[in-house]
C-alpha cells in the first residue's frame, strides 16, 4: 500500500504538500511527515525528487521531533544539486547541522546520499529506481516495484520524453501518479514553471503506447476544483479515486485493480460531481439542463429551495424555481415562470442592492447566514414573499455561472440549508462543491447554446443558399423551397406510418432530410442562367425566332419586287416555326421533316451570297424533340447534380449531418441505373435518396412557373409517375405510399386550381 501523506503543490488550511509513504520506513518527499504520520521516528529513508520547499519542508523536524526514540540513521537520498540545497538548511543558522550530531546509540543522525538518474535501490520486498523528470531544477521521479508490479511517481514535471519512455517500457505498470498543478487557462505559467495542465496531460498521454491508469496530485489548492473539472471534461477521469488527496491509500501491489481512497478524506460528492458532469453533457434542452443543475446543487448542499437565473442583455430572468417546503416547482419540465426579471442596472448604475444582480455583475459568490439580519442587500422582496406564503427564508448561497470566456451567463441561488429540523448557514464545502458544479453547468449551458446558435446559423445559411439558387432562375424561383416542403411532409409521414415502413426517424435525421432538400440543387449555382432559363429552343441573348421572322420579311420584300404578293404559305410556315420553337413534351418525325422542308424552301441574298432562311445551329435547335434544350445544353443542366455532389463533399459536415451530401446529390439517380450523375442502382440508393427523388419529380411536374410548358393536371402527373414506376426509375413502394397516404393532398395549396382534377 502507498499512502498519500500530502498531495498539494502549496499549503493552505487542511491541505498539505507532497509526500508519499512507500513502506513504514520509506517516504518519497517530505512535504507532510510531522502532520501526516503518528510516529516519524520509524522513517529511515527519505527519497527526494528535488529541492523545492514544498517537497522538503518537514525534513528538519524528522530528527528533531523524535530524537530520543530514533535508533537508525535517517538516510536522505537525492540528486547532487538537491543534497547540496538540503545541506544548506543544516548550517547551524537556519537549523542545527544534524549531520554532525549522533543519536543516543552513537549512530549518525543524518546521512546524505547523492544519487543519479536510473540508480536502483533494493529493499528486499520493494525496489525503487530514480527516473528523469523535466523541471526548473534538477528533478527525478521514482518507479516503485513490488511483486513484479510497478508504480511511477512523476514528481514535478513538464512534458517529458524520458518519462514517456519509462512508461512505455515498464511491464505491468499498475499506476502512473502524475502531477497536474495548474488549470488550462494558466498554461503559459505552467510552461514557465514547468508543470502540467490537463491539456498538457492529454498531449503527454498521446505518446503512451498502452492504456495507462493515471492518478493526479500536486494541485495548487486554489485551482483544484477547476483542474478537476477540466480533467473530467477531457475524459481523463473515469473514477473519482484518480484524484489523490491527503490521506489517500493506494492498494496496488496486492492485485487489486482499483485505487482505494480514505473515505474520511475524499468526499462522495466528487463522484456525484463527475456523474452529473456526464449527465449534463447529454441533456440538450437548456431549460431541462438548468432544472437538473439546480436539483443536484440542492442535493449536494441539502438546500430546501433555490432558483436559477439566466442573464440576457442586462437582465436576470428567472428560469427555474424549486422549494420543497412550499412544494413549488416552476420552469424546466414544469410550468413556465411569469415573474419579472431582475434589472442589473437601475437608472444607468449597477444594481448593488440585489444580491443576485451584484453576484452577476461582480462574478463573486455570497454566503449569507440570515437574510433578515443582512444589511448589505435589499431583501424586502424576499420578506414580502415569505409573508404571503408563511415561509421563512434564512440562509442563502448565491453563485455566479461563468463561462469559458469569463462572462456571466447566469446566477445559481440556494436557500435554507437543512440540518434535521434546523436551518443552518451554508458552509465552505457547500461553496466549493456548488462553485464546481456551477463551473460544469456554465460549460454545459454555453455548449448547448453554442450548438443551438450554430444549428440556427447553419439552417439560416442553408436557407439563404437555397433562396439564392431559386432566385438565380426567374422561372423556377420556388423549386427548392417547394421540394423541401414536400420532403418534410413525406419524411414525417413515413416516421408516423406503421403500415408501409418500419422506420423511426429521430429529430436529427428529419433535419438532415430537410437540409438535403434545401441543398439538392446547390450545384445550379454553376449553371449558365441563359440555359437554365431557356424558355424556347432558339432563345439565347434574344429569342432568335425574331431574327428568323425578319428574314421572312426580306423574302416577302424580294417577292414583292417580282410582283408576287401572295404570302399565305410564308405566313403559315413562319407560324409553324414559331410553334415548334416553344418546345413541348414530344415532337413527331413529320414536324421534323417539315422543318427541313422549310429550311430548303426559302433562300435570299445576303452580301451578294445566297443563304438559307435557317442557319445550321438554328435548324438543329428547332429539331429538338422534347423541351427546349439541345443535348449539350441538357448535359450542362444535368451537370448540376454532379456539382452538388462535389460542392457538398467539400464541406466538413459534422457527424450529425453526414448523410446530407448523398441524399442531396442522388435526387436524379434512378433505380434502374439510368440516372445521373453517378448512374447508381437500386442497391445503392437509400430510402431517403428515393424519397427526395420523388419529391423533386412531383414538384417539377406540377410546377406552374415553367414558360416552356403548361401546368400539368394531377391526373397527368400521376400517369407520368406511374410510367416511371413501371420503367424502374422510382421506388414503387414509396410512390404508392405517397399516393395512398395522400401526401400530395397536403401540397395542393401550391398548385393552380385548374391542375386539381383528382
Amino acid at each position: 500500500m502507498i499512502k498519500v501523506l500530502g498531495s498539494y503543490g502549496n499549503r493552505a488550511r487542511g491541505h498539505f504538500t507532497t509526500s508519499f509513504l512507500i513502506r513504514d520506513d520509506i517516504v518519497i518527499d517530505a512535504g507532510n511527515l510531522s502532520n501526516g504520520l503518528e510516529d516519524v521516528s520509524k522513517i529511515n529513508h527519505i527519497f527526494l525528487t528535488h529541492s523545492h520547499f514544498d517537497h522538503i519542508i518537514d525534513i528538519p523536524f524528522v530528527i528533531d521531533t523524535c530524537f530520543e526514540k530514533r535508533v537508525n540513521t535517517l538516510k536522505i537520498y537525492g540528486l547532487k544539486d538537491t543534497i547540496s540545497a538540503i545541506k544548506s538548511l543544516f548550517n547551524d543558522k537556519i537549523w542545527p547541522d544534524f549531520s554532525q550530531i549522533t543519536l543516543l546509540n552513537g549512530k549518525k543522525a543524518i546521512q546524505f546520499i547523492e544519487i543519479k538518474e536510473y540508480d536502483e535501490f533494493d529493499f528486499v520486498d520493494i525496489k525503487l529506481q530514480a527516473i528523469p523528470s523535466n523541471h526548473t531544477v534538477p528533478t527525478i521521479g521514482y518507479k516503485i516495484t513490488k511483486n513484479n508490479q510497478s508504480v511511477i511517481i512523476s514528481a514535478d514535471t513538464y512534458l517529458n520524453d524520458k518519462l514517456v519512455d519509462e512508461v512505455n517500457n515498464t511491464k505491468n505498470l499498475k499506476l502512473l501518479i502524475l502531477e497536474t498543478s495548474f488549470p488550462n487557462r494558466l498554461e503559459n505559467l505552467a510552461n514557465i514553471a514547468k508543470h502540467l495542465t490537463p491539456n498538457l496531460v492529454v498531449k503527454l498521454k498521446k505518446q503512451f503506447n498502452k492504456n495507462v491508469k493515471i492518478a493526479f496530485f500536486h494541485f495548487k489548492v486554489e485551482y483544484k476544483s477547476e483542474i478537476i473539472d477540466e480533467l473530467n471534461s477531457l475524459e481523463l477521469i473515469t473514477n473519482p479515486n484518480q484524484i489523490l488527496d491527503d490521506g489517500s491509500c493506494l492498494h496496488i501491489f496486492d492485485n487489486e485493480d482499483c485505487v482505494h481512497i480514505n473515505e474520511n478524506i475524499y468526499k462522495d460528492e466528487l463522484k456525484k460531481l463527475m456523474q452529473i458532469g456526464v449527465e449534463l453533457s447529454y441533456e440538450q434542452n437548456i431549460d431541462y439542463l438548468l432544472e437538473d443543475i439546480l436539483s443536484v446543487a440542492r442535493e449536494f448542499t441539502n438546500a430546501d429551495g433555490g432558483s436559477v437565473y439566466l442573464k440576457i442583455d442586462n437582465k436576470l430572468y428567472f428560469k427555474i424555481i424549486q422549494n420543497d417546503t412550499l412544494n413549488t416547482f416552476m420552469g424546466g419540465r414544469h410550468n413556465s415562470i411569469q415573474w419579472p426579471p431582475l434589472e442589473l442596472f437601475v437608472e444607468g448604475k449597477e444594481n448593488k442592492n440585489m444580491v443576485a444582480a451584484l453576484c452577476a455583475l461582480t462574478q463573486k459568490s455570497f454566503n449569507i447566514p440570515d437574510v433578515y439580519l443582512d444589511n448589505n442587500f435589499d431583501f424586502s422582496g424576499t420578506e414580502k414573499f415569505d409573508k404571503s406564503t408563511g415561509y421563512r427564508s434564512k440562509s442563502m448561497l448565491v453563485i455566479p455561472l461563468i463561462n469559458h470566456k469569463k462572462e456571466t451567463i447566469g446566477v445559481l441561488q440556494l436557500i435554507n440549508k437543512k440540518d434535521k429540523d434546523f436551518i443552518i448557514p451554508f458552509n465552505k464545502d457547500d461553496e466549493e462543491i456548488t462553485m464546481s458544479l456551477a463551473s460544469q453547468a456554465a460549460v454545459s449551458i454555453t455548449k448547448n447554446k453554442l450548438i443551438q446558435d450554430l444549428e440556427n446559423f447553419i439552417e439560416s445559411f442553408i436557407r439563404v443558399i437555397a433562396k439564392a439558387v431559386d432566385e438565380k432562375s426567374k422561372y423556377t424561383g420556388n423549386h427548392v423551397q417547394k421540394v423541401a416542403i414536400l420532403a418534410e411532409l413525406m419524411s414525417k409521414a413515413i416516421n408516423e406510418d406503421t403500415d408501409y415502413f418500419d422506420v423511426n426517424y429521430d429529430e436529427n435525421m428529419l433535419k438532415q432530410i430537410k437540409i438535403a432538400a434545401l441543398l439538392h440543387d446547390i450545384g445550379k449555382i454553376t449553371t449558365d442562367p441563359r440555359i437554365m432559363d431557356k424558355s424556347t429552343k432558339l432563345e439565347a441573348e434574344i429569342d432568335r425566332i425574331d431574327v428568323i421572322t425578319e428574314r421572312f420579311e426580306i423574302i416577302k420584300r424580294d417577292l414583292l419586287l417580282k410582283g408576287i404578293n401572295d404570302f399565305k404559305e410564308i405566313k403559315d410556315d413562319l407560324e409553324f416555326l414559331k410553334s415548334v420553337n416553344i418546345g413541348g413534351e414530344f415532337m413527331s418525325d413529320d414536324k421534323i421533316a417539315k422543318i427541313d422542308e422549310i429550311a430548303n424552301k426559302y433562300r435570299y441574298l445576303l452580301e451578294e451570297k445566297e443563304v438559307g432562311i435557317l442557319r445550321d445551329d438554328e435548324l438543329n435547335m428547332l429539331k429538338i424533340k422534347k423541351g427546349t434544350l439541345s443535348d449539350d445544353e441538357r448535359e450542362h443542366i444535368n451537370r448540376h447534380a454532379l456539382m452538388t455532389l462535389e460542392m457538398l463533399s467539400g464541406l466538413p459536415f459534422p457527424n450529425e449531418y453526414k448523410d446530407v451530401t448523398h441524399i442531396a446529390a442522388n435526387h436524379h439517380e434512378k433505380l434502374n441505373c439510368s440516372g445521373y450523375p453517378r448512374k447508381l442502382c437500386e442497391k445503392d440508393l437509400t430510402l431517403e435518396d428515393r424519397m427526395l427523388a420523388i419529391c423533386d419529380i412531383f414538384e417539377a411536374l406540377t410546377a406552374s412557373d415553367r414558360p416552356y410548358k403548361t401546368p400539368k393536371k394531377l391526373s397527368e402527373v400521376f400517369k407520368i409517375m406511374n410510367f416511371m414506376v413501371k420503367d424502374g426509375e422510382i421506388d414503387e413502394k414509396l410512390y404508392k405510399f405517397f399516393v395512398e397516404k395522400e401526401i400530395w393532398k397536403k401540397y395542393i395549396s401550391y398548385l393552380q386550381p385548374q391542375q386539381i382534377d383528382v
